[in-house]
């Protein structure tokens, strides 16, 4: 009895073996090996030793990790909460640059990786003066010398500048860029205000005129900004195109400077890169904003009529073959043409004139024929396409008619209609219902317009001409507009009869364009309109058919 307890007790002992033990044990082994051989050969008995058993506890090493690559960018659990609360939360990890030069729209996931080593390599040249001589070339004049200097030095310059200015509006870059609101929003606790963030001025361009502004279509940080000036100092330049970038608010990317006032501006839909303007004197130009001097391609040069040139727009158009792009213009002459998006091969296609028929009173014959009809032709002053049937456009006049087309229509009308005692100023389709849109213009009245329908849903009116208004991508039934030195909020779900907010700039600035930044979330514009117009049967089982095909 005494033996089996010392039996198990021996089983049950726990032995820690070190490497002079394992050695050991390894030898013993060998040695066993060897005795089990012997045996074998010479055929003698085996005789089995006493059975030891032991446990052996078996730890894995740390793990010793050979090139470690950080992330540069902050986790949001290391931000502080003013940054955090305007970052969607959700459970994975989601990181922010906190840099201008990074200041990216999406936020992606990192990981880290394992590279090679990158190799390097020590090379070294010898230079002379005869050899510089040769490289730049004993024809080149000290002029062009000098001129190669200064671009470089420019360069030298704009890196510097971009460089301080990210580090004076990070922060602002920042909020411009992540500012968002909530999913669930309610408009009746909605909270209207405005606040400056980011200034783009230059001293260059203090008593020019803003006319016309876009957005690019694939790097949202650039906007591209039309000047003009209406003087007649026969010195200097009279139009320019800056592209601004969020990068650097203080002095533009890119600077082009024409003999005329720039009126509008449109970016190519498939290439970057490229920018239709139109200006005052007539032109269509072409520009590549790739180049830091560009020389503008002139597409219209061959059929230059000398009216202002009120809007242009890219779009595409489908063909048996392929799909191409086109620009579409109107001039102060009421001329609809279309163009070629080639610079190599131009050529143009009159869509339509617009022509404005009336009937005016003679009263210096007081008989029953007093009457004469007048034709005459409207001048255009701006173009809007339709967000989902991407062929119908509509323009609208200086007289007050709005005049809905397609791009394969020529010389006639689709529709047109009355929309304003005076001068149109701009179309604009709501981000949330494709068949509604609101028309804007002197008489000091915004309406808003359902497709197919000849009176306007709602009339929203101020004591002034309303020179831009747009459509709030965040709220649907929320429109800023601009008038003189006003800027108005309107919430036709609140109020109708006045804006919920106006700001009046104190310092002498006339505002002439309002646009809002690309992001924002749905909200019921059809049940605000169903409300308003409730008296109306006939307009509100339009508004519900509408709903029930959105």
């Amino acid at each position: 009895m005494d033996n089996y307890k010392l039996k198990t007790q021996k089983l049950q002992q726990k032995f820690h073996f070190d490497e002079h033990n394992i050695e050991k044990i390894c030898t013993s082994l060998e040695n066993e090996i060897e005795n089990l051989k012997v045996v074998k050969i010479q055929n003698q008995p085996f005789q089995t030793p006493d059975v030891q058993l032991f446990k052996a506890a078996l730890q894995e090493t740390k793990t010793n990790t050979l090139l470690e690559l950080p992330s540069l960018a902050p986790s949001v659990k290391n931000i502080s909460n003013t940054s955090q609360n305007e970052i969607p939360k959700t459970n994975t990890t989601k990181y922010l640059l906190t840099d201008a030069v990074q200041a990216s729209r999406c936020f992606q996931r990192t990981q880290h990786t394992q590279t090679e080593a990158i190799t390097l390599k020590d090379q070294s040249n010898i230079a002379s003066v005869w050899i510089l001589q040769k490289e730049i070339g004993n024809n080149m004049s000290t002029e062009k010398i000098q001129e190669i200097k200064s671009n470089n030095f420019k360069k030298m310059l704009f890196i510097s500048d971009r460089i301080v200015t990210s580090n004076n509006f990070s922060e602002k870059q920042i909020e411009f860029i992540t500012r968002h609101t909530s999913d669930k929003l309610n408009a009746m606790s909605y909270r209207y205000a405005l606040e400056e963030i980011l200034q783009f001025s230059n001293d260059k361009l203090s008593n020019f005129s803003v006319t016309s502004f876009v957005w690019n279509t694939m790097n949202e940080d650039i906007l591209a900004v039309g000047y003009g000036k209406w003087n007649d100092e026969p010195n200097g330049f009279k139009g320019a195109v800056c592209c601004w970038s969020l990068k650097n608010p203080v002095y533009p990317e890119r600077m082009y400077e024409f003999n005329k006032p720039i009126t509008c501006l449109d970016f190519s839909k498939t290439h970057a890169n490229i920018l239709v303007a139109g200006s005052h004197g007539g032109c269509v130009y072409i520009l590549d904003i790739a180049q830091e001097i560009c020389d503008p391609v002139i597409i219209n040069e061959k059929n230059l009529q000398n009216f202002p040139i009120w809007s242009v727009l890219s779009f595409l158009q489908k063909s048996y073959t392929s799909e191409d792009e086109f620009i579409l213009s109107v001039d102060d002459n009421g001329s609809v043409r279309k163009w070629s998006g080639g610079v190599s091969k131009t050529y143009n296609t009159e869509q339509m004139s617009l022509i404005y028929c009336g009937i005016r009173n003679d009263t210096s014959k007081p008989n029953k024929f007093s009457h004469s009809t007048i034709v005459q032709n409207m001048p255009g002053t701006v173009i809007s396409f339709h967000p989902t049937n991407k062929s119908t456009y509509f323009i609208g006049t200086k007289v007050g008619f709005v005049v809905q087309n397609t791009v394969d229509s020529c010389n006639h009308y689709d529709r047109i209609f009355m929309a304003h005692n005076g001068p149109v100023y701009g179309i604009k389709f709501s981000p949330f219902c494709s068949s509604i849109f609101i028309t804007y213009g002197a008489d000091w009245q915004i309406k808003i317009w359902m497709e197919n329908v000849d009176v306007p849903l709602l009339s929203l009116s101020y004591c002034n001409s309303v020179d831009d208004a747009d459509w709030s991508p965040i709220n649907s039934t929320v429109i800023v507009s601009v008038s003189g030195a006003v800027i108005c909020i309107w919430d036709f779900a609140r109020k109708t009869v006045e804006p919920v907010m106006m700001f009046t700039c104190k310092t002498g600035v006339h505002f002439s364009l309002v646009k809002f930044s690309k992001h924002g979330n749905k909200n019921s514009i059809l049940t605000a309109l169903e409300n308003m117009m409730s008296s109306n049967h006939e307009l509100v089982q339009i508004i519900k058919k509408t709903m029930m095909n959105n």
